[in-house]
């Protein structure tokens, strides 16, 4: 089957479906949404030399075993919908499993997650520690999904700051969108790479337990959060 009748696209709307391993129950490799005769168009699908695709690959070589087999897992959507859909498909069967080059919607935001970052994003409590510490905004780096050694890096980072009012920081901490995702004893700074004010540093540190339930709080209305920039100082006078 190459194309679906006139009749059958009227009535599926916008749909969300899988392409599988032949003979699999929902072995997915790949979760796409389309409208009319999109899902076809990845069993016709041709790619250019030098371009990497591995869903093609895949699609390519299940060709020969009269696959891949399609399914459309739900259909009659309206195209926010297919977008929810298709993004916790995605999720649950893991983008790294499957050929999907990108997460879907709002994955990063409302995706699969841990009960811990669930807590950790919503509790809102405000942060009034009396400790010292330089903020650093990781909205970039950030994702629900990141190892404790990448989160520890793009927190002590390669920063243009001020190196003296730093010193005076016994923390360092990152926000994302104004919430705590990780706080770092300083141990010291280092210089980095240069910049157009002469260089930028990162500090080397460690975490301590006791901080740690801090995770989750916010700095959201501390006034240095509403300052553009890419970090603040917390009680550094």
């Amino acid at each position: 089957m190459h194309k679906f009748s006139s009749n059958t696209i009227k009535s599926l709307k916008y749909y969300v479906y899988g392409l599988k391993y032949p003979n699999s129950e929902n072995d997915y490799f790949y979760i796409g949404k389309g409208l009319g005769n999109r899902v076809f168009s990845h069993v016709h699908q041709k790619i250019k030399k030098g371009i990497k695709d591995p869903k093609f690959d895949i699609i390519n070589s299940l060709r020969k075993v009269g696959g891949p087999e399609i399914d459309i897992i739900r259909h009659g959507l309206n195209p926010r919908e297919a977008l929810l859909l298709e993004a916790a498909l995605i999720d649950v069967f893991g983008v790294n499993q499957i050929t999907n080059k990108v997460r879907g919607i709002d994955s990063n935001k409302f995706g699969i997650m841990s009960i811990k970052n669930i807590e950790a994003n919503y509790k809102g409590k405000d942060f009034t520690l009396n400790i010292s510490a330089v903020c650093f905004k990781i909205n970039q780096a950030w994702h629900k999904d990141i190892q404790e050694e990448t989160l520890y890096n793009s927190i002590r980072g390669n920063w243009a700051l001020s190196l003296n009012r730093a010193k005076r920081a016994e923390y360092g901490i990152g926000i994302h969108n104004g919430v705590i995702k990780g706080i770092y004893k300083i141990c010291n700074w280092e210089q980095g790479t240069p910049s157009s004010r002469g260089y930028r540093y990162r500090f080397n540190g460690y975490k301590e337990d006791q901080l740690q339930k801090y995770i989750g709080y916010s700095l959201v209305n501390h006034p240095g959060h509403k300052v553009r920039g890419p970090l603040f100082y917390y009680n550094c006078k």
